[in-house]
C-alpha cells in the first residue's frame, strides 16, 4: 500500500465528518428561524450546500438531527464530569456535577433547548424506541454505585435511571415555557431539589 492509498481513508473520513457537521449546523440555524415543523430536509440540504440524497445519507429522518444534538451533548457534559469522575466516582458526586452541567448548557443553547425540545415532542417525544440515550448513562451511574456497594443492593438501576431520565424531561420541558430570554425558574435549582428527594429516597431502601 502507497502512502497515498493509506492516506485516502483518513481523507474520506474527515470529508464525511465535515459535511456531516455541516448539515447539522445548517439544521440547526434553520430550526431556530423557522421551527423544526416548518423546515423540511430539502431545505436543510441546500443551506449546507449538499445534494438531498446525501443529506439522507447522513441523517435518514429529519428527527436524527434532534438525536445528533443531544448526542453532541452528552459528549459535552462526560467531557466536561471526567475528571469529577477520575476524582470522586461516588453517585452523589456524580449526578450533582453531571445534572449541573446539563443545567449549564440548557442555560447557554436556552433557544435551541427549546426548539429541539419541541421537535422532539412533535416526532414522538422521550418515551419511544429512540431517546437520546441519556437514560442509560444514567443507569449506568447507578449500576455502578450498587456494584459497589455504595447504594443498596435492592436499588433497581434501570429502574431508577428511568425515574431521573423522565424527572429530568419533565423539569426541562416546564422550563422550556414561556419567552425564551425568560426562563420561568431556576433550572439548576429544579435538579437540586430533584437530586436531593431521589438520593435521599434510594439511601432509605
Amino acid at each position: 500500500m502507497t502512502a497515498q492509498e493509506a492516506v485516502a481513508p483518513e481523507r474520506r473520513q474527515r470529508r464525511w465528518h465535515q459535511v456531516h457537521d455541516r448539515l447539522y449546523e445548517a439544521a440547526c440555524e434553520l430550526f431556530l428561524e423557522k421551527g423544526y415543523a416548518a423546515t423540511s430536509v430539502d431545505e436543510i440540504a441546500e443551506r449546507a450546500d449538499v445534494a438531498r440524497k446525501t443529506a439522507f445519507n447522513h441523517f435518514p429522518r429529519k428527527r436524527d438531527f434532534i438525536n445528533e444534538w443531544g448526542s453532541r451533548r452528552r459528549r459535552q457534559v462526560l467531557a466536561a464530569l471526567s475528571p469529577v469522575l477520575m476524582a470522586d466516582p461516588r453517585l452523589e458526586v456524580v449526578l450533582r456535577h453531571y445534572f449541573a452541567e446539563l443545567a449549564d448548557i440548557n442555560l447557554q443553547q436556552r433557544s435551541l433547548t427549546i426548539c429541539m425540545s419541541k421537535g422532539w415532542r412533535e416526532s414522538g417525544g422521550p418515551f419511544d424506541t429512540d431517546p437520546h440515550e441519556l437514560v442509560d448513562v444514567l443507569r449506568g451511574f447507578i449500576g455502578d454505585a450498587v456494584a459497589r456497594g455504595e447504594i443498596p443492593a435492592a436499588v433497581n438501576a434501570s429502574h431508577m435511571g428511568t425515574v431521573l431520565y423522565s424527572s429530568y424531561f419533565g423539569l426541562l420541558y416546564d422550563w422550556c415555557e414561556g419567552p425564551e430570554d425568560v426562563p420561568p425558574f431556576d433550572l439548576n435549582e429544579a435538579f437540586t431539589q430533584l437530586l436531593d428527594v431521589f438520593l435521599a429516597g434510594i439511601n432509605s431502601l
